[in-house]
C-alpha cells in the first residue's frame, strides 16, 4: 500500500503566452507615453490616443484574464451605463451637475466618444481593485475608487479647457471650478455601476490567465501621473493633495492586499 501526499499550491493558474502579455504592456506603455507627451504639448488628439490605448489595454486584459463572456458583458454594460449617465447629466444637469464638454471631437447624441472611451479604460481595473479591497461590498469600494479617480479625471479635462461647469453652490476643496455635487454624483453612479458590474461580470479568472500585474501598473501610474501633473504642470497642488490622498488610500489598501495577502 502506498500513501500519496498532495500539497496544494496557492495558485495553480497558468499564464497566457508571452506574446499576449506583451500586447497588454505595449498598449499600456503607449498610453503612458502619450500621457507624458501631453504634459508638454496640449493636444486633445494625444488625450484621445492615450485613452484609446488605455481602453485597448483594459479590454484586452478583460479577455485574456476573464474570457469572452466577461469581455462582451463588460463592453456592453460599460458603454450602456456610461452613455446613459453622461446623456442624462448633459440633458438634466444631474447627477454630475450643469456640465459642458468642449473640443473633445466626435460625439454621439451630444456625448463625446472620448468620455465613453475613458469609462472603458477605467471601470475594469477599478472593478478588480474594488473586488480585492472589499469582496462583499464591491458597490461601496467601487464607488469610492471611481470617485477618487474622477477627482483626477475631471481635473484633467477642466484644467485643459475640455470640460466646464456652471454652478453657484459649494465646490470641491481646492477645486473651485468643480461643484461639490459632482462628488455626490460620482458616489451615486459608482454604487450603481459597480453593483451591477459585480453582479453581472464573472469573478472567476481563466485557467490560462493574464496576471493582474499590468492592472497594478495601470492603477499605480494613474495615481502617480495625476499627482505629479496637477502638482507641477497644471498648477493645481490642491487637487494633487485631495486626489492623491483619496485615490491613494484605495490604491494602498488594494496593493497591500495584493502583495501581502492572497495572490488570487
Amino acid at each position: 500500500m502506498s500513501i500519496r501526499h498532495y500539497n496544494p499550491g496557492r495558485n495553480r493558474r497558468g499564464r497566457v503566452s508571452i506574446a499576449a502579455e506583451r500586447s497588454l504592456y505595449t498598449a499600456l506603455v503607449l498610453s503612458i507615453t502619450l500621457q507624458i507627451l501631453f504634459l508638454f504639448k496640449h493636444n486633445d488628439k494625444l488625450i484621445l490616443a492615450s485613452a484609446v490605448f488605455a481602453s485597448v489595454f483594459s479590454l484586452a486584459h478583460a479577455q485574456l484574464a476573464y474570457a469572452k463572456r466577461y469581455f462582451w458583458s463588460y463592453l456592453i454594460l460599460t458603454l450602456t451605463l456610461s452613455f446613459g449617465f453622461e446623456k442624462i447629466s448633459l440633458s438634466t444637469s444631474w447627477p454630475f451637475g450643469d456640465v459642458t464638454y468642449h473640443n473633445l471631437g466626435a460625439s454621439i447624441f451630444g456625448v463625446p466618444l472620448l468620455v465613453l472611451v475613458f469609462w472603458l479604460a477605467a471601470i475594469h481595473p477599478l472593478l478588480i481593485m474594488a473586488r480585492k479591497i472589499a469582496p462583499n461590498w464591491v458597490l461601496l469600494s467601487g464607488a469610492g475608487a471611481i470617485t477618487g479617480y474622477a477627482l483626477f479625471f475631471d481635473q484633467l479635462l477642466t484644467a485643459n479647457d475640455y470640460k466646464s461647469w456652471k454652478f453657484s453652490g459649494a465646490h470641491i476643496p481646492f477645486q473651485t471650478h468643480i461643484p461639490l455635487d459632482n462628488v455626490v454624483g460620482w458616489i451615486f453612479v459608482g454604487v450603481i455601476t459597480f453593483g451591477l458590474a459585480n453582479l453581472i461580470l464573472p469573478k472567476e479568472r481563466r485557467k490560462i490567465s493574464a496576471s493582474t500585474t499590468s492592472v497594478d501598473v495601470f492603477l499605480t501610474w494613474t495615481w502617480f501621473y495625476n499627482f505629479v501633473a496637477n502638482l507641477f504642470f497644471f498648477g493645481k497642488p490642491g487637487t494633487a493633495l485631495v486626489g492623491g490622498i483619496f485615490f491613494g488610500i484605495f490604491l494602498m489598501i488594494y496593493l497591500s492586499k495584493r502583495y501581502l495577502g492572497s495572490p488570487n
